[in-house]
């Protein structure tokens, strides 16, 4: 998978940009404030539709304009060719495939496969569990129509057992109804999450100790799931379903005391670790963000085999922000399979020769033909 072309209208401070892409990708060059960030989340945007900073989207609209447009021409490598764009004014989206307006962005994302890594993946391994489940969640909804569905339906049941329990006349049998639902829509989520994370644990042990240069069991992740099973049998979900209807019985005071549910898919976790030391406790910050880029790169791994195309790797000041080895490592990893956009303050020299550069200043983009033209 390849972007071509990229238009930009009145996009944060990239007022009006319009440039065809080199193959292999370019790095973004530009002191801290210049908008080289500004143009990895416009493209970010082509394939989640939100900002990867989680603001809103009328914030990613340029000072004194009134909407924003971003539109992006892709290939893939059985030689299709598609064209999107997603325009916003306030919090309003419209997108568009080919020209054809979409009424349900759920059905077209991930249809431009991106993957972002940025200094904040940090918060990976040392934020908190709902951070990690939303990586889990989001890289399962995006090969997995049916998971997204299935937690969309958890979230609605989960909510409205909530209100029921915060509503204090949440009577047994009443509760025993919202029980079995709840269950009935998160068993699939518990085993759909086990599964992945049994897939990513070899690949991201072996990717960490490469970039780390060391022992391939010294990273290792687990799945922590809040319902009380064993997560070696969290993908039969006769074993959930018993287990977590327990739980939920002997929870139900605590339930109506705090108001609100204690126990399933919202409570669950992802340990991280290294040679059994729990990473965010105990890591050194060069452990940690080997750690949080090894996340990234398993889950462009996974989307490549699931969907069978590659996708478009994000970097944004990723290389400066390890130390030279580990970053030498890293680009010896990633080769040419994927397109990349690099962002960094300077051109470094391990760069130098691998990626066309363009120069990022207040806003504006030079590419090496613009210099030679001007």
């Amino acid at each position: 998978m390849r972007l071509t072309e990229i238009r930009l209208d009145q996009f944060r401070n990239l007022a009006t940009v319009d440039l065809e892409v080199p193959v292999e990708g370019v790095v973004l060059v530009g002191s801290n404030g210049q908008g080289k960030t500004n143009f990895l989340e416009a493209v970010h945007y082509l394939s989640r539709f939100v900002s990867f900073r989680g603001s809103k989207h009328v914030d990613a609209v340029a000072f004194g304009a009134e909407r924003f447009r971003v539109e992006g021409r892709f290939h893939f490598t059985d030689g299709r060719a598609h064209t999107l764009a997603i325009a916003a004014d306030g919090d309003r989206r419209r997108i568009a495939l080919d020209g054809g307006a979409v009424s349900r962005p759920s059905d077209v994302a991930g249809t431009l496969l991106v993957v972002t890594v940025r200094p904040e993946d940090l918060e990976l391994i040392c934020g908190s569990p709902s951070r990690r489940r939303e990586y889990i969640d989001d890289l399962l909804s995006l090969v997995s129509r049916s998971y997204r569905r299935g937690l969309g339906e958890y979230d609605r049941v989960l909510r409205q057992r909530n209100e029921l329990l915060r509503s204090g006349r949440a009577e047994n049998g009443q509760l025993e109804v919202w029980d079995e639902a709840l269950i009935s829509a998160g068993v699939g989520l518990v085993g759909a999450r086990s599964r992945l994370v049994a897939r990513l644990a070899e690949r991201f042990a072996r990717t960490a100790a490469r970039v780390a240069f060391a022992d391939d069991d010294a990273y290792g992740i687990a799945y922590r799931p809040s319902v009380p099973v064993d997560p070696g049998t969290a993908e039969r979900e006769e074993a959930v379903r018993a287990a977590w209807s327990r739980a939920l019985i002997e929870r139900s005071e605590v339930d109506r005391a705090r108001g609100w549910t204690t126990v399933g898919p919202h409570r669950d976790d992802l340990a991280i670790q290294l040679a059994d030391r729990d990473l965010a406790r105990y890591g050194s910050q060069g452990e940690r963000r080997t750690a949080a880029v090894a996340l990234r790169l398993m889950e462009a791994e996974v989307l490549e085999a699931d969907t069978g195309h590659r996708p478009i790797l994000l970097l944004d000041d990723v290389f400066s922000e390890l130390d030279e080895g580990r970053a030498a490592r890293l680009l010896d990893w990633l080769g040419d399979r994927h397109q990349r956009f690099v962002t960094s303050p300077r051109l470094l020299p391990w760069l130098a020769d691998r990626l066309a550069r363009w120069s990022v200043t207040e806003g504006r983009i030079a590419t090496p033909a613009a210099a030679m033209t001007g």
